[in-house]
């Protein structure tokens, strides 16, 4: 009969002891259940005793997570929490150096526990160990060892860290800023900072101001990645705790000591792989280096300053002068304000005074940072970028303030600019520790991008919200693919063509409808012949029944039809004129006939005689997407049967080609319609 589901079968072993098979049920208190394991081994006093699981942590058996124990688990019979922290309490002020290690380790073991971690605590383990650290009379193992565990018993959370003295801080701190000081002591010390850092406002100011950022740079430099990793947290711990302004301060100066270049060349391209710890400190100081542009997201345009009026004279000016000057010399005041107006109109603005654009938050004064940065600093693309759009037609031109605004508001949604950092994200990009301006730099990249797609597109104005979400799509797959530098970044970017987001759409899309499942996979096959004999059968049909199409004269008028279709035995094309507004002609009315036999090529677009022979233009582009000719043997020379589909439907070419004779040869002269 199987046990009932309360009751478990475990082992229970003691040094020098034989173990017991006991079944435990689950139901009887825990005292009871030490009562009777202390029994069989003739054990007087139980409460002495505790269980503990025998492997990981040795964590102590309580009423709360008796639970976690199952069918074959293995505890060992130990000491009671409360006898064992008065021991090693006790072990800790032995005169003997070896005997305060040895405690240190051993309770250095048991502090992850909880149970155990708040029987050292009550009984001032804390103060304890804080003296150890404070004399500082052992600077090696003891010392390491007394820092792990103080840290450890931290960890719980029973004691706040604001409750640290001041001394014992600044004692840390010591450890941090002393030379030649052990390498296991130094990552501790920065670990411990860290947490105070964090937790406490005051502390963390003693903390900023007695570590100096120079002596975070040197740890840095160590090729320790243990020191380097903990350091790093202390520097993040630190700017997070800083004023706006304060923040800006150290980033700059940290920059100037060429903390970037550092970390992109010795951390993130270091031979040793990047630990997530450190990875997720790489990700905090990228949101705080980005942060920084917050204030400037955050304010609108000030129409009466004239720092801000002066930038915009300045975008106007690198995209129109030194022509708009020569044409605006000698005008009037109110000339010379409609001519600007207009430039500006030119420019992408959507209204006369920029300044309105400008007024909405996000982007604010951003948008006009990213614009005054690509002038300056791409002047040709700036230039070729608006000059270009500003002399395109039918409403196709791509306006540059508007999408340099609408793209701003992307990258700062896409990096996150200005929101909280993550306790636990580790998504940082190289490249942003690449270069300096890193976020202007991929503005300058991006807003060539935009233009490149919107020209792939055909967009028009009405398409620009369409436009920008293709340009998100593009800019958001290249980031997750975290290219190391802004170059490689530019490459996979405009590799990523608006047809390849296409394709991806469609591919995602049949990924989640599992159309590509390989069951599916392999039932396309098993059917494809059958269904390319159902389409080549339709193709045939079609082509027997007929179209009627119009011949397009020297002038591109539309006004006469013929009528071509193949016969009901698959030999013979036959064609001619029709009236308009009389039905579909039978073939026996035809006049004209072209033998499968003779053909040589099926030509589309450009490739067609009649498009190549004509002048270009609109017109004529609408006619070149619609045009196909047949090439024929037509004696000894090479002839053509010219088209004009109805509609591009129509010309949809068949997957089937829908008679096997016709084979493609080298094009030769002209006839035909």
């Amino acid at each position: 009969m199987a046990p009932p589901r309360n009751v478990v079968k475990i082992a229970v072993q003691m040094r020098d002891a034989i173990p017991q098979l006991i079944q435990l049920d689950q139901a009887k208190p825990l005292a009871a259940v030490l009562k009777e394991v202390c029994d069989a081994w003739s054990l007087p006093h139980s409460e002495r005793y505790a269980l503990q699981f025998a492997d990981g942590h040795r964590r102590y058996i309580t009423e709360n997570n008796r639970m976690e124990i199952k069918n074959g688990s293995i505890l060992c019979l130990s000491t009671a929490p409360d006898r064992e922290a008065e021991r090693l309490l006790r072990g800790l002020q032995s005169e003997s150096r070896e005997g305060r290690r040895e405690a240190l380790r051993h309770l250095l073991l048991l502090a992850p526990d909880l149970t155990f971690a708040r029987e050292v605590i009550s009984r001032d383990g804390l103060q304890r160990l804080g003296t150890i650290i404070e004399d500082g009379d052992d600077l090696g193992e003891v010392l390491a060892l007394a820092l792990r565990a103080f840290l450890e018993l931290m960890e719980h959370g029973v004691v706040s860290w604001e409750t640290l003295s001041i001394p014992f801080v600044r004692k840390v701190v010591c450890y941090v800023n002393m030379n030649l000081m052990d390498a296991s002591v130094q990552p501790l010390a920065l670990g411990l900072l860290e947490n105070v850092t964090l937790s406490s406002p005051t502390l963390g100011q003693l903390v900023k101001s007695e570590v100096p950022l120079d002596r975070l740079l040197v740890h840095l430099q160590v090729m320790n990645q243990q020191l380097q990793t903990k350091a790093m947290a202390l520097l993040t711990a630190l700017l997070q705790g800083a004023t706006p302004a304060e923040r800006k301060h150290m980033l700059d100066y940290l920059w100037q000591r060429n903390l970037r270049q550092f970390i992109y060349k010795n951390i993130i391209h270091s031979a040793a792989p990047l630990g997530d710890e450190m990875a997720h400190h790489l990700y905090v100081l990228q949101a705080l280096m980005l942060g920084l542009l917050e204030p400037r997201m955050r304010t609108p345009l000030d129409p009466y300053s004239q720092e801000q009026r002066e930038q915009l004279q300045a975008l106007r000016q690198a995209a129109f002068e030194p022509e708009g000057e020569s044409v605006g010399a000698g005008l009037s005041a109110d000339r010379r304000r409609s001519l600007c107006a207009r430039e500006f109109r030119k420019l992408g603005f959507s209204n006369s005074n920029p300044a309105q654009d400008l007024e909405r938050v996000p982007p604010g004064l951003l948008a006009l940072d990213n614009m005054l940065y690509f002038s300056r600093q791409a002047p040709s693309a700036y230039s070729r970028f608006v000059l270009e759009n500003s002399s395109r037609e039918d409403k196709h031109e791509c306006p540059f303030a508007r999408s340099s605004i609408q793209l701003t508001v992307l990258l700062c949604d896409l990096l996150h600019v200005g929101e909280p950092c993550s306790e636990t994200a580790q998504d940082f990009s190289p490249m942003f520790f690449g270069q300096d301006q890193s976020f202007h730099e991929l503005f300058c990249v991006s807003i060539q991008l935009l233009n490149k797609t919107w020209k792939e597109m055909r967009a028009t104005q009405e398409d620009f919200d369409k436009v920008m979400q293709v340009v998100r799509e593009q800019l958001a797959r290249t980031l997750a693919l975290k290219p190391s530098s802004l170059e490689l970044f530019r490459t996979k970017v405009n590799a990523l063509t608006y047809g390849e987001v296409l394709r991806l759409r469609q591919t995602e899309r049949l990924h989640q409808e599992g159309t590509l499942a390989p069951p599916i996979l392999e039932l396309r096959e098993k059917l494809k012949p059958e269904l390319m004999g159902l389409i080549r059968q339709q193709r045939l049909l079609r082509l027997c029944e007929g179209t009627l199409f119009h011949k397009i004269s020297s002038r591109r008028r539309q006004d006469k039809l013929w009528f071509c279709c193949l016969s009901p035995n698959h030999k013979v094309l036959q064609y001619g004129d029709v009236e308009e507004g009389v039905g579909p002609p039978t073939p026996e009315s035809l006049p004209e006939q072209l033998p499968v036999a003779d053909i040589r090529a099926l030509l589309t677009g450009k490739d067609c005689p009649h498009v190549r022979e004509k002048g270009s233009g609109k017109q004529n582009k609408d006619v070149c997407e619609l045009a196909f000719s047949v090439s024929y043997d037509h004696g000894e020379e090479e002839a053509y049967l010219n088209f004009i589909a109805p509609s591009k439907r129509e010309l949809a070419p068949s997957p089937v080609p829908p008679v096997d004779r016709w084979a493609e040869r080298p094009a030769g002269q002209s006839h035909g319609q």
